[in-house]
This record gives C-alpha cells, structure tokens and sequence, in this order.
C-alpha cells in the first residue's frame, strides 16, 4: 500500500475529527514538498536580461547614405524640396505668417484672402520654394564634400575651417530666403487676417505689434 493510500485509510478509519485535520495537513504537507522540488527540478530559471545587448550601439548605425551626404535623411531630403526645416520659426510664433500655409488656410475655407492678396502671397511662395530648392542643392553638395573628405582622409584644419564657413554661409542665405518671405508675407496682410492665421495655427495670442501694422 502506499503511503498516500495507507494515509487515507487512516483518515476514513480515524473517530476524532480534531486529528484527522492534523493528519490531512500534515500529509498536505508531506506531499507538496517532493512535489514542489520536482516542479523545480523541471523548471528552467530564466536568464538575466541585460539592458541592451549593444550598449555603444549608435543611433546613426545603418545610415549608409548619411556617410556620403554628411546629413540624416529627413533634412537631406528637406533641403532637396525647399522645405523650411524650422528655420523661420521665430518670424512664425511671432505673428509673420508663412505663404504656404496662409494660402492652405484660404484654400479650406478658414481664411478669407482678397484675389489680389492670394495672387500676390503664390508669388510669394513660388519665389521662395525656388531659391529654397537651389540653395539647397547647394548646401547638400557642400556637406557631401565635407563627408567626402572626412571619408577619404583628406581634410586638415585649414580645409575643415574653409568647408564648414561655406556651409554656414549657404546655410545662413537660405534661412533669409525664408525669414524674408515671412515678413514679406506679413506686409501683405490685414491686423485681423494675422490674428486669425495665428488662431488657426494654434498660437492664439494676437500678433504683437499687429496694432501698428502698416496697411
């Protein structure tokens, strides 16, 4: 008889209530103590996870054309369409809006524009995005040549110096094609139409100093 078998018997044979719950635990016990060493026996414990198997992993690992353009590809290809990258950001959250989406907001209905008023902001914004377009392609050669140099080992003070004051230079002559625009913009516009751009963007406050804007 075994001894699970032979410990029932018991409890069925025994009178005093009392004692058979003392028996029923202690086999409880008795029993669950193989069987929680088995069930650790067959129990594979799990490994230590580690934070990052490539701790000095870089973020610009695989960015193959980055080595050959010098730049990530979102402002490669931003610089590629003419786009503004935030550049005219501080003429943007300061009451000079941006021909692009002033004519978005007169194409949808949310901002009323008078026909010569979105004849001549198109102007506008063909002109920009069309110097923007061609300053870019000279900025995206620029930075390619820096790369290039760095690639090949060949570049010193000197010519790093003369590489990156281009850059700057072209840099600083496309963020005016923006910034001009936006004030040119700006020019175009009635004291309501620029509270009601800001409204729509977002920024709510009325333009500063739209109260003395010229008409």
């Amino acid at each position: 008889m075994s001894t699970l078998t032979a410990s029932v018997s018991a409890l069925r044979q025994t009178r005093h209530p009392g004692k058979a719950i003392v028996m029923a635990v202690s086999l409880a016990l008795g029993l669950a103590a193989p069987l929680n060493l088995a069930l650790a026996a067959e129990t594979p414990h799990p490994k230590p996870e580690t934070t990052s198997q490539k701790p000095l992993a870089s973020p610009y690992a695989g960015q193959r054309d980055a080595r050959t353009t010098g730049l990530l590809p979102e402002e490669a290809d931003g610089l590629e369409k003419g786009a503004g990258l935030a550049m005219a950001l501080p003429a943007e959250l300061n009451g000079y809006p941006g021909p692009r989406h002033l004519l978005d907001a007169a194409d949808t209905g949310h901002l009323s524009l008078r026909p010569d008023q979105r004849e001549a902001v198109q102007r506008l914004y063909d002109r920009m995005l069309a110097a923007a377009k061609a300053k870019g392609q000279e900025i995206l050669q620029a930075e390619a040549q820096l790369a290039l140099s760095f690639r090949h080992a060949h570049i010193d003070e000197a010519t790093l110096r003369e590489g990156l004051e281009r850059i700057a230079r072209l840099r600083a002559e496309l963020r005016f094609i923006h910034l001009r625009t936006h004030l040119e913009t700006k020019a175009l516009l009635t004291p309501e139409q620029i509270d009601r751009y800001n409204v729509l963007r977002g920024y709510d406050a009325p333009a500063a100093g739209s109260e003395q804007h010229k008409h």
